[in-house]
């Protein structure tokens, strides 16, 4: 009798370790297997939103994408809201509740996309989402509507499917991130309850270049700022030079005083504030399959620049600050000569940060550095601010990412402690303190020419993605 009961009770926590599990695999299939019969009327949803302009730079289609978004999710049935921040774009905000998980999922993305310069580069139009065999072309394909869209996609499986989602899921997607997200900030403070949950996932992301999906543990930050020196009230004959002051040879001076030839940032107390990788982030790195020759083929370039091995390479392109010259506008740049001496000049740059330096103390370090070079003249105007952010190895949020990134791709991520690319994920980790990973679907942005023309992803990473976010789901909702 005792032995009975005890074979009973076995089989009992047995069956209550399996059945849910069982249950679980069940319903992702079901998912599965609800894209696969849809597939052809999602890449379709996905080429329309693709259709739709929103660059952000340039105030262009926004308030439309954001109802073509709505309207996706509506019918996805994801409980969809547009809300306004306050002198910046719309927030499309969706919740979906869970009948069977008390957990809940904030899923980050953005419908915004970069200007389309220069337009001459483009085979076809930047928003004509063409076709190209497998190929989708268009502005906002692999950066990151196809990952929006995914993420809709995927909830619309569950619901129609099954009924039911494996977790409470909340959707942001902003229309700001390519123009550094200037009010998320505002709306993360304001919004905090509306905003709880226990993970989040910023679905942002592509492909490691080995073809492997990848995901971050935290971004690196960033300073935008644009520097303009005035002289002169209009452009001049360039006989003048010896007698007036040239605005472009300031900002050329002045850079000279920022960076050196090797790299390092001259800026007073840029590294001060720095933490090194942990032993955890570092064993990370040493994972990593960096295969730098593929990427010089891509650019067109025979070496790294101040590094000599792929593995010296990848640690620069991780590990530290940037300073970037993003672009340079002064005096006459046409076809042929023209003699002229600037009477103004203007670049604009990027600082890419790491864990922890501050972009706002940096842009007082800035401002201080060109006072004390003798630069007073040169005007400072920041453009955009995101802290860097990261996020422990072990976080639950990481190891369900890594699971469903098996199950969708029947091959292990690649973990990285940091994405070298910039975001505001530092919002969720800092200020709503919660895990974040930062992931996505699609081409590696190398290949993909995402920001520059001829931007593309596949119909199949596009496919693959959906069913990639959906795992994410459900194996999240079974993490502890």
């Amino acid at each position: 009798m005792r032995a009975g009961s005890e074979n009973g009770f076995l089989e009992d926590a047995i069956s209550a370790f399996i059945q849910p599990r069982l249950m679980k695999e069940q319903s992702l299939r079901q998912a599965f297997d609800y894209i696969q019969k849809n597939r052809e009327p999602f890449i379709r949803d996905f080429r329309t939103l693709l259709r739709q302009p929103s660059v952000s730079a340039q105030g262009k289609g926004i308030q439309d994408c954001a109802r073509i978004v709505k309207k996706n999710m509506d019918a996805a049935g994801i409980k969809t809201q547009i809300l306004p921040e306050k002198n910046g774009n719309p927030i499309v905000y969706g919740e979906a509740k869970s009948k069977s998980s008390s957990k809940t999922l904030l899923i980050y993305g953005h419908y915004d996309v970069q200007p389309v310069e220069p337009l001459e580069e483009w085979d076809s139009g930047p928003f004509d989402a063409k076709l190209q065999g497998k190929k989708i072309v268009s502005r906002g394909a692999a950066d990151s509507k196809n990952n929006v869209t995914s993420c809709i996609k995927a909830t619309e499986s569950f619901l129609k499917a099954t009924g039911d989602v494996p977790l409470n899921l909340k959707f942001l997607f902003e229309g700001e991130e390519e123009i550094g997200s200037p009010h998320l900030p505002g709306f993360i403070d304001e919004n905090k309850e509306r905003l709880k949950a226990d993970g989040v996932v910023c679905y942002d992301g592509d492909f490691d270049e080995t073809g492997r999906p990848k995901i971050s543990l935290g971004v690196k930050g960033l300073l935008y700022v644009e520097l303009r020196c005035k002289k002169a009230r209009e452009d001049l004959h360039s006989s003048y030079a010896p007698l007036v002051d040239n605005p472009a040879w300031r900002l050329v001076w002045a850079l000279n005083t920022m960076k050196g030839p090797d790299g390092n940032i001259l800026i007073k107390g840029w590294y001060d504030d720095i933490e090194p990788f942990t032993p955890a982030q570092s064993k990370l790195v040493g994972k990593i399959p960096f295969r730098g020759e593929n990427y010089l083929k891509e650019w067109g370039l025979k070496k790294f620049l101040n590094a000599k091995t792929n593995r010296e390479a990848l640690k620069k392109y991780l590990m530290e600050p940037t300073c970037t010259i993003c672009g340079f506008k002064t005096g006459y740049i046409g076809q042929g000569s023209k003699t002229v001496l600037p009477g103004s000049a203007m670049l604009k740059i990027d600082f890419r940060l790491v864990y922890n330096q501050n972009p706002k103390k940096l842009l007082s370090s800035l401002k201080d550095h060109l006072h004390q070079h003798g630069f007073d003249d040169i005007q400072v105007k920041a453009l955009g601010f995101l802290e860097p952010s990261r996020t422990k190895p072990s976080a639950p949020i990481a190891r369900a990412a890594a699971k469903a990134a098996k199950i969708a791709y029947g091959r292990g991520p690649v973990i990285l402690p940091r994405n070298p690319a910039s975001g505001p994920d530092y919002l969720f980790t800092k200020r709503l303190g919660l895990d974040s990973i930062w992931t996505g679907s699609g081409p590696p942005s190398a290949y993909s020419h995402a920001h520059a023309p001829n931007e593309y992803t596949t119909t199949d990473d596009f496919i693959a993605g959906i069913r990639y976010i959906g795992a994410i789901m459900q194996e999240y909702a079974g993490t502890s």
